[in-house]
This record gives structure tokens, sequence and C-alpha cells, in this order.
């Protein structure tokens, strides 16, 4: 009863793999003209890698929007979906993981022809597939003559021998034989589709992005002395005078962008014996901005001064001066 089970399971398998590659190799089994098995995942989940698809030739006016249709550019062979028809027999095709239609349309003489049958073996393109439509069956052959060889050694006499031999032959080539066409038509047509004519059905997704990128860009704190460090509202004299120092190096900073709180550009610099920029603030502008506040006599006020280095990398610094508006004298 075991041997007979065994017999019917291994039956049912070979017709299960079997009758779908016989329609591969001869699709007109099924009423179509050619076959394929599809090796990518673009058009998922309606199509996975492994799966065989059987398709059939058809009228450009008989294909309509929705239809999977395989399509030969070149040397190269993909199976897509129709997404747009076009006149003059043109078409868009899209995958169904793709999120934008193929960048081109194709001609109508391109279609191969329309899926009209699938086999969803994609579960077989797998390692575990391997496993159990290749590895499962060897070693069930090894297995079995493995236990015959076994079952042989332990016979008394010739006589006994030959009797066995009579009795198991039959059963240990029908199954031996069944196990032998799963390993030959898995390995041929399911596990490997890679060997054979196959359908991309490729990935082809179009995105477009405009903006400005920079990197490596940071800012680092500078030491700022500003001088003088008590300014008289109402005097008139040599620019005020800001010097720089950073982790940096200070030849490299752009004078140019050089301000004052954001405001005053500085008119000049240079880079002074200890390593320090030195760079000038028009004394009239600076007053003018610290009168625009109303700051009293005596009273401190921070001021920044930043910029940025050639490569573009900014700095910002901060000093504190007393405003006097008292004195009317000329004094830095």
């Amino acid at each position: 009863m075991k041997r007979l089970t065994g017999t019917a399971v291994l039956t049912i398998v070979c017709l299960i793999l079997v009758i779908p590659v016989l329609i591969y190799e001869f699709p007109f089994l099924a009423g179509a003209h050619s076959s394929y098995t599809v090796m990518s995942g673009s058009m998922s989940p309606s199509l996975y890698p492994g799966d065989l698809v059987i398709v059939k030739d058809e009228a450009p006016v008989d294909i309509n929007i929705g239809d999977i249709v395989t399509i030969k550019s070149g040397e190269f062979v993909y199976t897509h979906r129709v997404f747009e028809k076009l006149e003059g027999d043109k078409f868009v095709l899209k995958g169904d993981a793709n999120e934008d239609p193929d960048p081109s349309f194709v001609e109508a003489s391109q279609i191969i022809g329309r899926v009209i049958l699938v086999f969803p073996f994609n579960h077989l393109y797998t390692q575990y597939g391997f496993a159990l439509a290749l590895l499962a069956p060897a070693l069930l052959i090894i297995g079995n003559q493995v236990r015959h060889i076994h079952h042989f050694t332990k016979k008394k006499n010739r006589r006994e021998t030959m009797r066995w031999r009579r009795k198991k032959q039959s059963t240990i080539e029908s199954n031996t034989l069944l196990l032998i066409l799963i390993i030959s038509v898995s390995t041929t047509r399911i596990v490997a589709p890679s060997i054979i004519s196959g359908s991309s059905s490729y990935f082809s997704d179009i995105e477009w992005s405009t903006g400005y990128f920079s990197a490596g860009i940071w800012e680092i704190e500078a030491s700022v002395d500003i001088e003088p460090d008590r300014l008289n509202l109402k005097s008139q004299g040599p620019p005020i005078t800001a010097y720089i120092e950073t982790e940096y190096d200070e030849i490299n900073i752009d004078v140019g962008t050089v301000e004052l709180d954001n405001v005053i550009p500085a008119v000049g610099g240079e880079v002074q014996e200890d390593g320090r920029l030195m760079v000038k603030f028009d004394r009239e502008q600076v007053i003018d901005y610290l009168i625009e506040f109303e700051y009293e006599d005596g009273e401190e006020v921070t001021l920044t001064v930043s910029g940025e280095f050639l490569d573009g990398v900014t700095f910002i610094g901060e000093d504190t001066i007393v405003v006097n508006s008292k004195v009317k004298k000329n004094e830095g």
C-alpha cells in the first residue's frame, strides 16, 4: 500500500511539472504560438521570476489596454502590460511594479503576442524550490538504491536473491523513472530558466529631481576682537577694526563676505603677522547703525562678525563694545 501511494504521489507530481512543460515546449497545444520564462520582477504581482508564460500572436487591433504582451526589441525580449494605445499602432507599456510607464513606445511590429496563460512556477525559482524539485528527488533515488542494496546483501542464497529481484524490479524501475523525470524537467525548464529563452520583464522607473546639493559645509566659531572697545557715537575718525582668529586658515577667508551684524560689509582686510585677519568697517556706517537702536551712554553692545572661507565653510564670532554718546571730541 505504501509503495502504491508513493508511486501515485510521484505520478501526480510528474503530471504537475510535465504538463506545463509540454505546453511550454509545444505552445500550439494551448492554441498559442510561443512561450517564455519570466526572469525578473517588474511585472509582480502579476508575474514573478520563474513563471512560464504562453504567448499568442494577436493583431494590433485586438490588443487592448490592460493586456500583458511580450515584446522583442533587438535581441532583448521582455513582457509588460499595455498602458496606453497611440495612433499608428503604437503602444505605451508599463511594468506592474514600475512607478512610471516605459520611456519609449513600441511599434506593433515589435509585439510578439499577448500572454494568454501563466504557469506560476515562481516558487520553484528559489533555493527552496531547487531543493524541492531537484535535490529531494535525487536523494530519494539514492536512498531507494541504498535500501535495495542493503536488502540484497541480507539474502541467504541465490534462489531467494533471484526471487527478491523479480519481486522488486518493477516497483524500483517505476519509482526511479518518475524521480528521474522530475529531476530532468526541473533542471531543464523550471529551476534554471536562464539557460532557455526567457522574457526579462525589466524594471524601468524614471525619476526627475532638480536641486542644489553641497557637502561638507558647516559653521565654525571664531574669536573676534573689535577696536575701539569704547565708541563715541559723535566721533569721526579711522574705520572700526575687527581682528578674526579661527581654527581654520585665515588666509582663505573671503573678505568680500565678511559683515558686521550681517548688515555692514567689510571695506578691506589683511592677515597680520600674528596670523589673525584684520578687517575694517566704515566708522560712519557703524555709528549710524548703533544710533538707530538708540543705545544709551555707557551701554554695552554685542556685535557679531561673520563670513565665509573660500571653500564655503562659514564662521561667526562676537565681541562687546561700550557706547559713549556724551564725549564730543574725536577718540578711538
